[in-house]
C-alpha cells in the first residue's frame, strides 16, 4: 500500500503533513470542505498549526491535546483536528500526521473520530513497517520518496 504524505504546514520544528493511503484520503476532502464553508476556522486552524510547529515543546491543552493513545487533537472553536507523531529519517523534522478532522459536535462523534484516527494510526505503522518507501510532497511541489533510494 502506497503512503503519501503532504505538508499543509512547515514550522521550524515540526512539519504537519496529511496522510493518504493509495487514493483513500479523508484530510484533503475534509480541509478543501473547510476552507469553503469556514474560512474563518481554517485560517484559526492555520494559525494554531504554525504556534504548535514553531516550538520545540508545546504545551498548551487548549489548542494541542492529547486525547488517546497517540493520538492528538488541534483544536479550534468548533473544528477538530485529529493527528499523531512521527519521526522519518531523512526528513528535516517531526512531522505531526493528520489523519481525519471533525467538528465538535457531541462527544459520540468526537469518540468516533478518535477512534477513526487510532485506526488510520495503526494502519500506518503497519504499512510503514512492511514497506518503509513513503511518497512525501512538499508545499514547493517536490516529490521524494523516503527513505532516500540509495539505501
Amino acid at each position: 500500500m502506497e503512503i503519501t504524505l503532504k505538508e499543509i504546514h512547515r514550522g521550524s520544528c515540526r512539519t504537519v503533513v496529511t496522510l493518504q493511503f493509495g487514493s483513500d484520503s479523508q484530510m484533503p476532502d475534509f480541509l478543501e470542505s473547510l476552507i469553503q464553508s469556514n474560512p474563518n476556522a481554517a485560517r484559526s486552524l492555520q494559525t494554531s498549526m504554525a504556534t504548535i510547529t514553531s516550538l520545540e515543546t508545546y504545551r498548551n491543552e487548549r489548542k494541542f491535546k492529547k486525547v488517546g493513545d497517540g493520538i492528538y487533537e488541534i483544536k479550534v472553536p468548533g473544528i477538530r483536528l485529529y493527528c499523531f507523531k512521527d519521526v522519518i529519517e531523512g526528513l528535516p523534522a517531526k512531522l505531526i500526521l493528520a489523519a481525519n478532522g471533525g467538528t465538535k459536535n457531541n462527544k459520540k462523534e468526537q469518540n468516533a473520530d478518535i477512534k477513526r484516527a487510532a485506526g488510520l494510526r495503526s494502519r500506518y505503522l503497519a504499512a510503514k513497517e512492511l514497506n518503509p518507501s513513503i511518497h512525501y510532497i512538499s508545499q514547493d511541489h517536490e516529490h521524494s520518496n523516503y527513505p532516500p533510494s540509495s539505501r
